[in-house]
């Protein structure tokens, strides 16, 4: 077995869907492979007193998350393979899929990259992050 838990990071884009069918993909070569989504909701950089009504942007990030992750679930439904979805928080996305990658000892990423190009990738891309600061292969999808 080349992997045995990947990492599939999903926010139900349409490019984290094609990452998440390769995922499927894979681990349909062997029923041993575990499979975790997790999708990070980004949390705001402003602090929450400074937010009015932060209780109901919190709420609605949450609810919106465990939507997301219900899909995940459904499209993981077609596998014997064990999978592990859980709903993650942090001020950097990249940083939450890495830690995670770490904790729980995967040894592949797969990762949709939006097609960022010049200095907003550079700034800002969360697939661009993972790929250069993960121990492990990142399996970037476009």
């Amino acid at each position: 077995m080349l992997y045995s838990k990947i990492l599939v990071a999903y926010d139900d884009s349409e490019i984290a869907r094609k990452a998440l069918e390769k995922a499927l993909e894979i681990a349909k070569t062997d029923p041993g492979i575990e499979i975790h989504i997790i999708h990070v909701i980004k949390l705001p950089t402003t602090a929450r007193s400074e937010m009015d009504n932060f209780q109901a942007f919190e709420d609605a990030m949450n609810q919106e998350g465990r939507d997301i992750i219900a899909k995940a679930e459904q499209a993981m439904s077609v596998l014997p393979n064990h999978s592990e979805p859980h709903l993650l928080e942090g001020i950097s996305p990249a940083y939450v899929i890495l830690k995670y990658s770490e904790k729980y000892n995967c040894d592949l990423i797969v990762i949709g990259s939006r097609g960022l190009s010049g200095i907003t990738e550079f700034l800002g891309s969360v697939s661009h992050t993972v790929v250069h600061h993960s121990r492990i292969p990142v399996l970037i999808i476009k």
